[in-house]
């Protein structure tokens, strides 16, 4: 993606270096989801954070670098968004497998899927830069990359106990299409039920 500006901040397209910001947003922003996998894949003796790094600037994974936008403020990085075409391989590492327990508790997220969307897998801020309308103008900049793209629909997961980011969704024209229950995990931080949500465009 080309840089975007506005009077509210710009967009850019991640790089490699841009890895050590996404890891706690993204870990915050999944409940624990994504650090669990980190977790599960890391090689014998590899921290938590070294495995984070290595998956999101490994271009066979979906949640990587490639796919993630990021908004600045002052030059200052203050949220990013991660979104591509959904496919069966989400949220799977393809060199080793995961844990058993943690397989079965990503069950429902596999389940709540939309193959023919663009698939927002973590839209997330840094605290001082909530509330500011970012999340509005990323939703904005996923209906235009969905456009280019030729698909249909924007498409992502949320958990209900978000309701913040559950009534933003609906503000903007998200319907909840499907639902689960969470299964419960050690190092899964929510409960409730995760919906999926999607909005039509063009």
């Amino acid at each position: 993606m080309k840089t975007s500006q506005s009077t509210e901040g710009e967009f850019r397209s991640a790089t490699n270096t841009d890895a050590g910001f996404l890891i706690p947003l993204v870990a915050e922003s999944s409940g624990g989801v994504w650090p669990a996998i980190w977790k599960s894949v890391a090689d014998e003796g590899e921290s938590v954070e070294a495995s984070a790094i290595r998956y999101l600037t490994n271009d066979a994974n979906n949640l990587s670098i490639k796919n993630t936008i990021l908004a600045e403020s002052d030059g200052n990085r203050v949220g990013a968004m991660i979104a591509y075409q959904e496919d069966n391989s989400t949220s799977r590492e393809k060199s080793k497998s995961l844990a058993a327990d943690l397989h079965d508790a990503l069950q429902p997220y596999r389940e709540l899927s939309d193959p023919d969307s663009l698939f927002i897998s973590e839209l997330c801020f840094l605290p001082e830069a909530r509330g500011q309308g970012l999340g509005t103008r990323f939703l904005e900049c996923a209906g235009k990359l969905a456009v280019e793209r030729s698909l249909p629909r924007v498409s992502l997961r949320v958990f209900s106990t978000n309701a913040g980011a559950v009534r933003l969704y609906l503000r903007t024209g998200f319907q909840i299409k499907d639902k689960r229950m969470v299964v419960a995990h050690p190092d899964i931080e929510v409960g409730g039920l995760v919906y999926l949500m999607s909005r039509s465009v063009g």
